[in-house]
């Protein structure tokens, strides 16, 4: 038996090492932008900072949850508690003073013009070409053997392409089901190189049934 066992895991370990040995990182890279854009719903963290003369500060810190076009993120933005929901270009947001829910029609049904990364954290992974794609390691997150890549790319995100430069991102892509499970954005201010740019994207739960909907009418401020 315990020969057996020792054969089947030597296997094993030749199988995943030869299916490592075959992946290319830009093409890995391309498939699982690719299949990010097409999900209709996942879970997602996203932490952004900046740091100026090694003073780190907090810009953001949210939960999120997306299905379809719609979008609900919890936590904090500027030392500011944050509950929005943003459904068919309205957006709920709590006002934790009144308690109530405040309802503003956004105009828009493409939640990137809104400029919320934290709202659309795919906007952060639109590239107009990805340049210097590096095979970095393979490392395990949330239980799926990933992928680590850096790229410096040219990004489509006026947001961001307005205020940094010389991007550099850390990806770790499921290669087994081409998706990212966690992403690492770096950047320097385009007018004082001493302040970074440092955004982390945790993703999950990619095609899980997500129901998201508008708060009650009962709690929302008229």
């Amino acid at each position: 038996m315990a020969i057996v066992i020792a054969l089947l895991s030597s296997a094993q370990a030749i199988n995943r090492y030869y299916v490592r040995s075959q992946l290319e990182p830009g093409m890995e890279l391309q498939e699982a932008l690719n299949n990010m854009a097409a999900n209709n719903s996942f879970r997602y963290s996203l932490q952004s900072e900046f740091t100026v003369d090694d003073r780190r500060e907090v810009i953001s810190e949210v939960e999120g949850e997306k299905q379809l076009g719609n979008t609900h993120i919890k936590g904090e933005m500027v030392n500011t508690p944050v509950d929005i929901y943003y459904l068919d270009q309205t957006i709920y947001n709590y006002d934790s003073f009144s308690k109530k829910w405040l309802v503003i029609d956004s105009g828009t049904s493409n939640s990137e013009e809104l400029l919320i990364s934290e709202l659309n954290p795919l906007s952060n992974f639109r590239f107009k070409d990805v340049n210097q794609v590096e095979k970095v390691k393979f490392e395990t997150v949330d239980g799926a053997d990933c992928l680590l890549v850096k790229c410096r790319p040219s990004v489509e995100s006026q947001l961001l392409e307005n205020l940094w430069k010389d991007f550099e991102y850390l990806i770790w892509v499921d290669y087994r089901d081409s998706n990212i499970r966690k992403a690492i954005l770096t950047a320097t201010n385009k007018r004082n190189d001493k302040t970074n740019l440092e955004i982390k994207v945790g993703f999950s739960d990619f095609g899980k049934k997500i129901e998201i909907k508008a708060p009650e009418r009962s709690s929302i401020k008229k």
